[in-house]
């Protein structure tokens, strides 16, 4: 799809460091800005890790204000975007995460800002619990944002039953990725390789994955692993005593970085265990490279878990369970291997980088000024 006219949109996001959401957000601005887009980047905070992979044709505005008041850096960032949105009232802009949404819908609104407006929510509102207030300034801007982009059926579910959205209102684009198999290299990661990409955050639920080891750690081969693949939010200590403790300290590794491509073909299995989740990539990443999965039936998870199809989803979020599917799949390597083709398959059929992309691009059409 090229464009015969340069269009312009505005995307505005709190950092680029690596998570699910500003991963898939790099893919499709990446994508755009080669062809006929001119894009503006705005970050809230730093501007993240990722932003040194950005297209160099992307414009992008770090508003990274420091101060030790909370409240006050959030009222100087709204006026800062509230001068942006007076500046240029015409651009499309679409926000990414609760933050973005809440901060520059008040500045865009107050600007009155001519523009069409466009949220993404990729998660459940769970968090609203520990922000009640949000929840509310959420479903007023709910009633002026032009189109909620969401990632899975039960996003789309909990905006109309608990936030009174209109289902026309809102699109569903999954998350993508490329299908990247290669084969396995046992001699890398050895035979008996685990791993869980996640962000190292209480709700992801690492404490899990590390108990269900230690109730089968005789049951499984010696040369046993799991990779830990995230960047620490202030857990890693807290999860690095817990393996000392279980004494699988030896068998437990962690690492941060944005390659995760370069391990994930060599893994026996990926599992995620999270307390709650919208749609999450690493699902997508582990089926890729025909990984077979273990998955907690939370959020859209089954939207692409299809359990003892191509993949298993857990009956209940505990270690027993988690440890038995562990178990199940190391002594039935056909069926881990048939999990993971099956998985694959999927991907190319359903979930891949250019069909979201693609899709992002339709809505932005749609809503772009002439």
């Amino acid at each position: 799809m090229i464009l015969k006219n340069k269009k312009k949109i505005r995307i505005i996001i709190g950092s680029l460091n690596v998570g699910g959401t500003e991963k898939q957000l790099l893919e499709i601005i990446n994508r755009l800005a080669g062809k006929k887009w001119e894009i503006e980047l705005i970050t809230l905070k730093e501007k993240g890790n990722l932003a040194e992979d950005l297209n160099p044709k992307i414009k992008v505005n770090n508003l990274n204000i420091k101060s030790s008041f909370k409240v006050i850096r959030l009222c100087l960032i709204v006026l800062k975007l509230f001068k942006i949105f007076k500046k240029d009232p015409n651009t499309l802009t679409h926000f990414f995460l609760p933050q973005a949404y809440i901060v520059g819908m008040i500045a865009a609104m107050t600007a009155r800002s001519k523009c069409k407006l466009i949220m993404s929510r990729r998660s459940l509102n769970l968090y609203q619990k520990n922000f009640p207030l949000s929840k509310t300034i959420e479903k007023f801007l709910h009633k002026k944002v032009d189109k909620i982009l969401v990632n899975s059926k039960a996003v789309k579910k909990q905006l109309i039953n608990k936030e009174n959205v209109s289902k026309n209102k809102i699109k569903i684009i999954y998350n993508g990725v490329d299908a990247r198999y290669r084969k396995r290299d046992e001699r890398r990661y050895g035979k008996s390789s685990i791993i869980m990409i996640a962000n190292l955050i209480p709700y992801k639920n690492h404490r899990m994955a590390l108990y269900a080891l230690n109730i089968i750690k005789e049951k499984l081969p010696k040369d046993w692993f799991i990779y830990f693949i995230g960047r620490d939010d202030g857990i890693k200590k807290d999860l690095v005593s817990l393996a000392k403790k279980l004494e699988i300290r030896k068998n437990t590794l962690f690492i941060h970085t944005k390659d995760i491509h370069s391990i994930l073909p060599d893994m026996s299995m990926g599992i995620l265990c999270s307390e709650e989740e919208s749609f999450p990539n690493a699902i997508l990443e582990y089926f890729s490279h025909k990984v077979p999965v273990i998955s907690s039936d939370v959020g859209g998870c089954k939207e692409i878990v299809k359990n003892k199809k191509n993949g298993i989803l857990l009956k209940e979020n505990s270690d027993l369970e988690l440890s038995k599917a562990i178990l199940y799949l190391y002594k039935n390597k056909k069926i881990a291997k048939k999990f993971g083709t099956e998985g694959f398959k999927i991907i190319k059929k359903k979930f891949t980088l250019n069909k979201m992309i693609n899709e992002h691009e339709r809505e932005y059409l749609e809503h772009v000024n002439p």
